[in-house]
């Protein structure tokens, strides 16, 4: 899920649910309710990457995991009424990369994720895909981590995951050259958290996940304001990995919608933080 901020509305995509049947179309959420999108084309996904391009006004679609259970690499863009395919070069196919918007620098980053994902690092800029080649310290390839911008140092922070059978519980900034590792203090260890930047606050708000051995699910709600993580709530909605997050900039808010249990039912419900307290939307 991410906030058009052109059409001041959330656009969503794909999923599966409780049979993991696996969705397609789009959902889109303004003025309170939700309205829906039938398209041919993606066909249906999950674990997939989506954000809104605030330099084309489009929303960027790529990769994920597809119906018959494969990877995918292509890349849509959805200007609110079609879909359009990229044809040019794309990374290669992977689920659960993370993904994220550097304000600054007006860029798309993406960094690795699982199947062919490796450490690599890629960049979308003016409708094209580059790889990056980086200098420095290397971030360990991991999937079902996330990326978040972060107001107060004008960088990418990447927070967890998951890698050799374990989950991570390592900040690690992206400043368009290099990773810097900030941190191993915050949250416990998890992958398939969600994590959004509250642009207004500037704050990078972190909700939930799921660590491995031992098994637990997290309903835990955290921020980073550009030095420490600190937990701010512990009740709110119920535990979850795998919803999907993004931030109203009209309504000031951070929104939740969905996700899965530990027992892996999946929810349909919105939620909304304004910094203070967790509330249902309607």
């Amino acid at each position: 899920m991410t906030y058009d901020a052109a059409n001041d509305k959330l656009v969503l995509f794909g999923g599966n649910g409780d049979n993991r049947e696996v969705f397609s179309g789009v959902w889109e959420w303004k003025e309170e309710e939700w309205f829906s999108q039938h398209t041919e084309l993606p066909e249906g996904r999950s674990s997939h990457a989506l954000i809104y391009d605030p330099v084309s006004g489009k929303t960027l679609l790529f990769g994920g995991v597809t119906e018959d259970g494969m990877a995918d690499n292509t890349t849509w863009l959805w200007d609110g009424q079609q879909w359009e395919r990229h044809t040019g070069e794309s990374p290669s196919e992977r689920h659960s990369p993370a993904i994220a918007y550097d304000k600054a620098r007006k860029t798309i980053v993406l960094f690795s994720g699982s199947m062919n994902g490796d450490d690599e690092l890629w960049e979308w800029a003016n409708g094209t895909w580059t790889h990056i080649t980086l200098e420095g310290d290397r971030l360990s390839s991991r999937m079902r981590a996330k990326m978040a911008y972060d107001a107060v140092r004008e960088s990418i922070i990447l927070f967890g995951g998951y890698a050799d059978g374990h989950s991570l519980g390592d900040t690690w900034e992206w400043g368009g050259t290099s990773w810097t590792k900030l941190s191993d203090e915050g949250p416990g260890a998890r992958n398939n958290h969600m994590m959004i930047s509250d642009t207004h606050r500037k704050r990078i708000v972190l909700f939930g996940g799921k660590q491995r051995s031992p098994e637990i699910l997290y309903g835990d709600t955290w921020e980073w304001d550009g030095t420490t993580w600190q937990k701010v709530a512990e009740s709110g909605p119920e535990a979850r990995g795998m919803a999907a997050m993004t931030f109203d900039s009209k309504n000031q808010r951070v929104l939740m919608q969905g996700g899965r249990s530990l027992d892996r039912k999946a929810f349909r419900d919105l939620w909304g933080w304004d910094g203070r307290v967790w509330a249902e939307v309607n």
